[in-house]
């Protein structure tokens, strides 16, 4: 019981993290010509090579990639969303310092 208990607080902690992240400024945005499915289909597997916890998820205007760690919650964010022309990809990390350069940099070589 103290385990569903347990795994039921680390999803609502996760989900809190997550919306928590997308209220301050990304630690990079940008704009691609590529569309959603195809910035993704890069990303992802860039993040999961950082983090093997990286998930993906289709919504109605792109995709959300989050990487988590099993104490912290969700560690970096990416919302892909289909722009005119292409897509827009913004980042989120709980703290932007040097160490979290890998995710950013990840999503600028997708672009």
């Amino acid at each position: 019981m103290r385990k569903i208990l347990a795994a039921m607080a680390l999803i609502a902690l996760a989900g809190c993290t997550t919306s928590g992240l997308e209220k301050g400024q990304p630690a990079y945005a940008g704009e691609s010509d590529k569309t959603p499915k195809q910035l993704a289909q890069c990303l992802g597997p860039k993040w999961q090579a950082y983090n093997s916890s990286t998930s993906s998820i289709e919504t109605e205007t792109g995709y959300r990639i989050a990487a988590s760690a099993d104490l912290s919650g969700v560690v970096a964010l990416a919302v892909i969303e289909k722009a005119n022309a292409g897509s827009t990809v913004r980042v989120f990390l709980p703290m932007d310092w040097s160490a979290t350069s890998g995710w950013k940099d990840a999503a600028k070589d997708c672009i």
